[in-house]
């Protein structure tokens, strides 16, 4: 009870800070304009897990934005973004896009989609779509069952999701490889991040403690994957988790037979800081690609 008290307290004071901040912030921005455009922060902790904080906002859109740059088709592109949450991808990609291009955002949480339209819906490019299914830590109310993505078969040139399948129970997981290699066109890409468990990461195991990481501002025992999820030999989260859904990592084996069965190949393999070591990002980046 107190813990949530100081939170609450916490976050309204980091809140009347960041205000006051960025009212005086936008004569002064001089090589990026999209940080202007991240949602309030009332809104950010009211719809979200995970990245609240305005600094690790303008963190992720700096380096995501420099990966699509690289990343993103030629000519026009139509963009899936699973998981669109409130726009973090969105708003990376965003100085990327050209007048041909389309993005549509497509998330399980009803009041992020509305927070979307709401944000960005002026921009004639998006759309944002919302997928009434259940998971057990961003849609425990739902009652559907999972379902296939409202598009048609390689109806996208390219494709990211953001901590969405550190988000999906080991069904959920092959299920919905399979959805983004049906809605991928072929020789199209998609960027994914992951917890895989591969054995860069077996490596650290045997020396995590309870200091903080020299990677991220956490125990380094913190993101050990050593509680099987549903009972799964493949498929682990961490002692921390409410519902395994919170975080979910993936033993090697199992990615790779995901993938196989999704109809894609690995285009590049980035490892994140998670493992102790230095990463692009704190989760595994993935880049997969369809054959053509």
């Amino acid at each position: 009870m107190l813990n949530r008290i100081k939170r609450r307290f916490d976050m309204k004071r980091l809140a009347h800070l960041e205000r006051r901040y960025r009212a005086i912030q936008p004569g002064y921005l001089s090589r990026v304009h999209t940080v202007g455009e991240i949602p309030d922060p009332e809104t950010r902790w009211a719809n979200g897990y995970g990245t609240i904080t305005y600094s690790e906002w303008c963190f992720t859109l700096g380096l995501f934005q420099g990966l699509f740059h690289r990343l993103r088709p030629e000519g026009a592109m139509k963009m899936l973004d699973i998981g669109c949450g409130i726009g973090r991808l969105y708003l990376a990609m965003k100085p990327q896009m050209t007048a041909a291009d389309a993005y549509v955002g497509l998330d399980v949480m009803p009041d992020a989609i509305d927070v979307c339209r709401k944000a960005y819906g002026d921009d004639p490019r998006t759309s944002f779509v919302h997928l009434p299914v259940h998971n057990a830590t961003y849609a425990s109310d739902a009652g559907a069952e999972r379902t296939a993505w409202p598009f048609d078969d390689s109806s996208f040139n390219f494709a990211s999701a953001l901590s969405v399948w550190t988000h999906f129970s080991e069904d959920d997981f092959f299920f919905y490889l399979k959805e983004l290699g049906r809605v991928l066109e072929p020789g199209g890409k998609a960027m994914i991040t992951f917890f895989i468990m591969d054995e860069h990461y077996d490596a650290t195991l045997a020396g995590r403690t309870s200091a903080t990481s020299v990677y991220y501002p956490q125990p380094e025992e913190m993101w050990k994957y050593d509680v099987p999820a549903y009972g799964s030999d493949e498929f682990f989260t961490i002692k921390a988790a409410k519902v395994p859904e919170d975080a979910i990592g993936v033993r090697k084996a199992a990615f790779d037979r995901a993938v196989v069965e999704a109809g894609l190949s690995i285009a590049e393999y980035i490892p994140g800081y998670w493992k102790e070591r230095p990463g692009y990002w704190f989760q595994d980046v993935v880049v997969f690609e369809k054959a053509g």
